[in-house]
């Protein structure tokens, strides 16, 4: 079989529309980025699009990704909102309005958690939120489209699944734990078309839907 040629270029929002669903696909749907004006205009022209506004919103701040995941019946990570202090080891996430979910600090003594708080706070302007990590556990990052994902793990293919039924994100990455207890959420991030594998790209490309590209 032919493989596609690959047609997510750098920077580009595209839209793909099957039947009456419009999918706003894009590396980054953060806060005030293109695509989350993209997304926005259409909810004021009265176009329904996925993922919504408030999809990405609640998806790439951490604490509240983790809260919306517990409610829906997802392993999560405990979360703690601090201004100093970290119990060790721990993974800390930023707060602030540049955090970006993709850039976490793992620390394990108190010299290295000094150092990413006072990356991730900005020298202390803004509360960070860490995660406190057994000694066991490993960080497994996989890639879903649409609720699909290569990783044939059917534990990683539920979560995927069900993440994508709570957030509507058609590309992103999940961060998760995995230790003596299972698979638990960690946090969601945005994608880069250049992470992709020729298959996931596949996946993007429905063969009943058509795409369209903005930019």
């Amino acid at each position: 079989m032919k493989k596609k040629e690959n047609f997510l270029k750098k920077d580009i929002i595209y839209v793909l529309e099957r039947d009456d669903d419009y999918f706003i696909i894009n590396e980054n749907y953060f806060y005030k980025t293109e695509a989350y004006y993209t997304i926005l205009k259409n909810e004021n022209d009265g176009i329904n699009v996925t993922p919504s506004s408030s999809d990405v919103l609640d998806a790439y701040i951490v604490p509240i990704c983790l809260e919306k995941a517990k409610q829906a019946g997802i392993p999560v990570c405990e979360w703690i909102i601090s201004n100093q202090y970290v119990s060790l080891p721990a993974i800390i996430y930023g707060l602030n309005y540049f955090s970006n979910p993709s850039l976490y600090f793992l620390v394990s003594d108190k010299v290295e958690a000094e150092k990413a708080i006072k990356n991730v706070t900005n020298n202390g302007r803004y509360p960070f939120c860490y995660q406190k990590l057994s000694g066991f556990a490993t960080i497994i990052k996989c890639i879903s489209i649409f609720g699909r994902m290569m990783n044939p793990d059917e534990r990683l293919s539920f979560l995927a699944d069900r993440i994508f039924e709570i957030f509507h994100l058609p590309l992103v990455e999940m961060v998760l734990i995995m230790d003596e207890s299972g698979y638990r959420l960690s946090s969601l991030a945005p994608v880069k078309y250049s992470q992709l594998l020729q298959e996931e790209i596949e996946l993007l490309q429905v063969p009943d839907g058509k795409v369209s590209l903005i930019g």
